[in-house]
């Protein structure tokens, strides 16, 4: 009762948790609403003593949790071998940059000191860490609930649905860098999926050769641009490619083709399109990730720069299966290289396939 802690006698240990606790969110340590757990200090004390109720920092939950999460009902050891060889460490954590100093600071502790004792064969937790940038709002202030400037997402997803509003939120900029809120891209994205919705009204019986071109273009390009987190260069070229079907009729193949390339994306629109449009019987979140056709993306023409000496003095047009021989027959051969070679001897040829070509001279 004189704020002086004292230890709980070692005849009455282990001192176990109380199982009259109802834990809402008062405020207070749910602990601290336990009658049994009162009654039983006061006995050993006397009246007015009260237990400690707030009996670990919730940092220390936060530090270990993802080292639990493979293996959460075995009884015996936080996690078997075999499954925190299987499942450890996290291969790549999405965070925003303050957790680097708080979350992500212990939870590398924790990691190196169970490392140490042995009961982990790695000792950093996450290989692989990426940040997330922070929403702004118009005038370029973080948003936060104290400074009341926050947009309500239910409000937004009321307006122009769920998929609109997490498309533009991955459309806005990279993913590292901050954005800023604005209500006319949300619009933009949300006609782009209007005209995705509108697009099973082309269906037909063949595909332009170009556009079938383009959609394996942009297939190969989204799935690289994911691996590596560029959403928005990602989504930039599927809207690109929209632009370029237009009214054109497209097969079936190649509209769920572009579904399946939409569906991380935008995963309630294209799950509607995939099952009720179109009648497959399974998710479009169980089909796999199409391929694209090496020989239908292959370009037939390529523009290639010519320098001399490293500066670029041309350009030229070649096919795009040409030899590196024939560039360069074809690149000494043009007028404006000449007048930059002059007299002067060709010491050696760089070229970069299908890019450019240098010619390096005495």
């Amino acid at each position: 009762p004189k704020g002086n802690a004292h230890i709980v006698p070692e005849e009455h240990l282990p001192w176990l948790l109380p199982e009259d606790v109802d834990f809402v969110p008062t405020g207070t340590s749910p602990l601290a609403l336990s009658k049994e757990l009162k009654e039983r200090t006061e006995k050993i004390f006397g009246e007015g003593w009260t237990p400690e109720v707030d009996t670990m920092d919730t940092f220390v939950d936060s530090s270990w949790y993802f080292l639990r999460y493979p293996d959460p009902h075995n009884k015996e050891e936080f996690c078997g071998k075999e499954r925190l060889k299987h499942w450890l460490p996290v291969d790549l954590y999405v965070g925003g940059e303050e957790h680097t100093y708080m979350h992500l600071l212990y939870a590398r502790f924790f990691t190196r000191a169970m490392h140490k004792i042995g009961l982990l064969d790695f000792s950093e937790p996450f290989p692989k860490l990426r940040h997330q940038g922070m929403v702004l709002d118009e005038n370029g202030v973080k948003m936060s609930k104290s400074k009341g400037n926050v947009v309500n997402p239910d409000d937004m997803v009321a307006r122009f649905g769920a998929d609109a509003v997490r498309m533009y939120m991955m459309f806005a900029g990279p993913l590292e860098e901050d954005v800023m809120w604005n209500e006319n891209g949300v619009v933009g994205v949300y006609r782009f999926l209007e005209r995705v919705w509108r697009l099973r009204e082309n269906l037909g019986e063949h595909s332009d050769a170009k556009i079938e071109s383009e959609i394996h273009k942009t297939l190969k390009k989204a799935g690289e641009d994911m691996e590596q987190l560029k959403f928005n260069t990602a989504i930039a070229a599927m809207m690109t490619l929209m632009n370029s079907i237009g009214a054109a009729s497209i097969t079936r193949d190649n509209y769920e083709m572009i579904l399946k390339m939409l569906a991380p994306f935008a995963p309630h629109i294209t799950e509607e399109l995939w099952r009720e449009a179109l009648g497959n019987r399974d998710s479009i979140h169980l089909a796999p990730w199409p391929a694209y056709d090496e020989d239908t993306i292959k370009e037939e023409r390529v523009t290639i720069a010519v320098q001399v000496n490293g500066k670029v003095r041309g350009e030229i047009e070649v096919a795009a299966d040409i030899s590196e021989e024939e560039v360069r027959t074809r690149a000494l051969a043009e007028e404006f290289v000449k007048k930059w070679i002059d007299d002067k001897e060709v010491k050696r040829v760089v070229y970069v396939k299908n890019r450019l070509i240098n010619i390096v001279t005495s």
